[in-house]
């Protein structure tokens, strides 16, 4: 089941259709079916657009209308013998003249060359023509003509004006096109006699319909934005990254969503791509030159000197080679002199996967050369891939330092590349110290970006190997990251380890190996072992070097807040830059500001989250999967929380730091109960408990909601009551003021008073143990529960709207108006709220409220699809009849009536049925 993430959200498959391709088609195909309209109509546009798809169409839609087509490709094998084009036209027209009885010659007499060989065979071509009949001639790759048969074709077109016969010619126009016959075509034009139909790139909703059906899945916007840059909106090179994306499997496809596995990753592109085989096929000096061109490219005027030295060729020799490639249409020149560029990015991709190594590293020792020598100018990107792909063909030390700095700057932003660069800095470093500081930074950017497994591999070796050529601050850094990443690999026995002993083999000293127990002592759940003891180690760690003391306070700091000792995380968030890392990069920035956003979230202060961030504005706009996931849980962004969710289930990256992994977990089940997803919500829950068993109370809200909706409310009892003993068990204070307020509300309505006022109390504790608004509204609605306070409701409203987070809002008002404490027209704005967020059973739970109170419902008709959406979504999560009675409200009786209403009308014959289109995103 849990491959079925939230699946009727996702977008239907569309329909097989040619993709952008109709509207040139039907063009054509009007032009060749109207008496008054031109003889000759061009297709054109570059390679790969799709100009064969419009000509097969144009034939398919030619035979429904009842015109005959007579259709030939050339070959670029045609284009130096004179009249080829011409005299096989000739002979397919007399075969079909005599298969209709018409008795015409099947050949025609090679022209002699003269100046009336053209005119002759025009002559012969327009009887051969007049002869057929209506007839439509499709011309593919007419570009490969040879001269003589395209000026032929030209003056036939001028011949048959008014006749019943069209020619349709598809072919790539080239700036190397003579300029007589370009002026022939503008007169043919001006005289209404040739009309242009140029093949347009694809639109992205039409790149996106291409990509579903290849997939079967919808693609992820990451996706759609390399192939947006890379493929222009070519049908040819669109399906062949995808095709590339699929054989290097970083392509995945999850619940009929498709994403990059890392969004910097590029495709596998094959060797045999028609545009690679056509080049292949052009020969020496074009083809190598094409090749040693997409990698050097991007140096600019210095490339054409570099392509001649890399191809081992002279510079005329590569200048003839680019002016036939722009000729072809595969470069485009300028801006500026001597700059070339391939007019598909792609198309570049793919002549350098077509490198062989000697040829690939030759072409990297040149581009690099050259940049050091100050002999062209490129990016620190292009540099650092040119170094990874030179390797030792150029000096090992220099580039390992320079792919160290490239690496550890794009670090936040560009975490693939990034990775891949510290790691070749990691081959090519030769000394102890070079390889240690490469190493670092490796396991750095990969536990940044939640590559856990290579960070703890990178750490390790640190600390086996080479502990001894590290300074101290970069000890401990590595240190942290080896305890992080363990944790992040759920490897509880490496950190009990560390806990119960382990820790004094640690290298470096006293405050090291203190800050280190105390982190890996925090990734088993021990929060208050791990508070007691950085305080009481507070004089080693606070006096040590800066690195060690920037990591005790934010252990301290933040296992206090998680105890409700808030002071000093209240002091960080009022001032992060008060960090003795600040000033030391933006990496330290972005985790000193990630850490506290992310403990913020998890006391459910979005406000002060977004407030922080504001006045700290994060140097890098990369976010970890399941920080973003609660980021737009809690703003009411429920359809890309749930992208996110399914993005990292497809790409392992569901693990985060800390308590994010937990805190994921529960907002995802939040969304999905609330949808009427209760299967799935169930198993969110089992994910986070089986997996990084950190801070489980906090599941116990969602958990109690999926009991409740299932009509066990003995459970929901028993779920608080052992969340609350598992927070008191570790000392957490961090989500219990929603625990108490819901043992307050519970026990309000079952009338026992005093234990109700013991539970208001917890609740006015944990309020002022936090000082959160999260804490204060959970006390305002406990007092207005079980006092009665109107005054207290009044404002427990109020400050919800504050907090601005919608379903908070909308469950607020709905609390109240059922205890009879708010307005009930309040209820149409909590109604609203859950309608934005698509939350269909809190929709009809609020239904059920407004019909208890009077309050005017929504429409009938809007209401019965309501419930049958909602009824098809609990069938798909495979609820008994008895199991729908309770979610519903209703009897089973009722329920079994509203499925035979169901099936009747969406024609579904049973709940497999059902259910199918509902995970196929097909029920209407």
């Amino acid at each position: 089941m849990i491959d079925r993430w939230c699946s009727e959200n996702g977008p239907a498959q569309s329909a097989r259709e040619p993709f952008g391709r109709s509207a040139p088609a039907d063009r054509v195909a009007d032009i060749a079916t109207s008496p008054e309209a031109a003889s000759l109509a061009l297709v054109t546009g570059p390679m790969g657009i799709g100009r064969s798809t419009v000509l097969a169409k144009v034939e398919s839609e030619l035979a429904a209308r009842g015109v005959a087509a007579l259709s030939l490709r050339v070959p670029r094998s045609e284009r130096d013998r004179p009249y080829s084009l011409a005299l096989r036209l000739h002979a397919e027209l007399g075969a079909l003249n005599r298969d209709r009885g018409a008795g015409y010659p099947a050949k025609a007499a090679v022209p002699t060359p003269g100046p009336d060989a053209g005119r002759r065979m025009v002559s012969e071509l327009r009887s051969a023509i007049g002869a057929s009949g209506r007839l439509t001639i499709l011309i593919d790759d007419a570009q490969w003509a040879d001269p003589g048969s395209r000026a032929v074709l030209l003056q036939t077109a001028r011949a048959l004006a008014g006749g019943p016969a069209t020619l349709v010619c598809a072919f790539r126009p080239s700036p190397a096109d003579p300029a007589e016959e370009r002026g022939v075509l503008d007169r043919l034009r001006a005289a209404g006699l040739a009309e242009e139909v140029p093949v347009p790139p694809l639109r992205q909703s039409q790149v996106r319909a291409l990509v579903a059906r290849q997939l079967q899945a919808d693609p992820s916007e990451a996706l759609m934005a390399y192939l947006r840059r890379e493929c222009r909106g070519r049908p040819a090179a669109v399906l062949a990254a995808v095709a590339g994306y699929q054989r290097s499997g970083a392509v995945r496809v999850f619940d009929r969503n498709a994403y990059l596995v890392s969004p910097d990753q590029p495709p596998l592109l094959p060797a045999e791509l028609p545009s690679v085989t056509y080049l292949r096929q052009l020969g020496t000096p074009v083809w190598p030159v094409a090749k040693a061109m997409a990698v050097l490219h991007p140096l600019g005027p210095a490339a054409i000197g570099l392509v001649a030295v890399a191809a081992d060729l002279d510079e005329d020799q590569v200048r003839d080679a680019l002016s036939e490639l722009y000729a072809e249409g595969v470069l485009r020149y300028g801006p500026g002199a001597d700059r070339w560029r391939f007019r598909l990015p792609l198309l570049a991709s793919a002549l350098s996967a077509c490198l062989g190594p000697y040829e690939r590293r030759r072409s990297a020792q040149v581009a690099v050369s050259a940049v050091w020598a100050d002999e062209a100018v490129a990016d620190s990107g292009y540099l650092a891939e040119q170094l990874v792909a030179a390797g030792r063909f150029v000096d090992s030390r220099r580039a390992s330092d320079e792919l160290l700095a490239t690496g550890a700057a794009a670090m936040l932003d560009d975490g693939y590349r990034s990775e891949r660069w510290l790691r070749a800095a990691v081959e090519l470093a030769g000394e102890p110290e070079q390889r240690a500081r490469a190493l670092l930074a490796h396991a750095a950017a990969c536990c940044i970006h939640l590559r856990y497994a290579d960070a703890v591999n990178s750490a390790r070796t640190v600390l086996s190997d080479y502990a001894d050529a590290v300074p101290p601050e970069a000890l401990i850094e590595i240190e942290m990251i080896y305890v992080i990443s363990l944790g992040g690999t759920f490897d509880t026995e490496a950190l009990t380890e560390i806990c119960d002993g382990g820790w004094r083999s640690l290298p470096g000293g006293e405050g090291h190996r203190l800050v280190a127990r105390c982190a890996a002592l925090c990734h088993l759940d021990r929060w208050r072992d791990a508070h007691e003891l950085v305080e009481a180690g507070r004089d080693v760690w606070s006096r040590d070097i800066d690195m060690v003391a920037a990591l005790g306070q934010l252990v301290s700091e933040s296992t206090g807040a998680y105890l409700g000792r808030t002071e000093a995380f209240d002091r960080a968030v009022a001032a992060p830059s008060r960090w003795p890392l600040w000033e030391k990069g933006m990496r330290h920035r972005f985790e000193r500001l990630a850490h506290l956003a992310r403990t913020l979230l998890l006391f459910g202060e979005r406000d002060r989250t977004d407030r922080m961030l504001a006045a700290h504005e994060p140097p890098t706009g990369y976010w970890p999967v399941p920080d973003r996931v609660v980021l737009n849980s809690q703003a009411g962004h429920w359809a890309p929380a749930l992208d996110l969710v399914r993005l990292s289930l497809a790409t392992g990256l569901t693990v985060g730091d800390l308590p994010s992994h937990t805190l994921m977990w529960r907002e995802t089940s939040i969304i999905l109960g609330a949808r009427g997803q209760l299967t799935r919500a169930r198993e969110a829950i089992e994910r986070a408990q089986s997996a990084q068993s950190l801070m489980l109370h906090l599941l116990a809200v969602p958990d109690a909601y999926l009991s409740r909706a299932l009509g066990a409310p003995e459970r929901v009892g028993r779920i608080v009551a052992d969340a609350l003993a598992y927070a008191d068990e570790r000392g957490l204070i961090v989500g219990t003021d929603e625990l108490w307020l819901m043992t307050a509300l519970s026990e309000a309505d079952e009338g026992d008073p005093v234990v109700a006022q013991r539970y208001v109390e917890e609740t006015e504790k944990v309020a002022g143990l936090l000082g959160t608004s999260r804490a204060e509204l959970c006390h305002l609605t406990a007092t207005a529960v079980v006092h009665r306070d109107r005054a207290a409701a009044a404002e427990a409203v109020r400050f919800a709207r504050r907090r601005a987070l919608p379903l908070e809002s909308a469950d607020t008002i709905g609390v109240l108006v059922r205890h009879g404490l708010a307005d009930a027209s309040l209820l149409h704005e909590a109604y609203a709220v859950y309608g934005d967020l698509g939350a269909l059973l809190r929709r009809a739970q609020a239904r059920i409220l407004m019909r208890e109170h009077g309050v005017a419902m929504p429409r009938r008709a809007e209401i019965i699809a309501e419930n049958e959406r909602l009824l098809a979504t609990l069938v798909t999560e495979g609820l008994t009849n008895r199991e729908l009675a309770v979610v519903l409200g209703d009897s089973e009786k009722s329920v079994e009536s509203r499925l035979s209403r169901l099936f009747k009308r969406t024609g579904y014959r049973s709940r497999a049925e059902l259910a199918s289109a509902m995970l196929a995103g097909e029920y209407l």
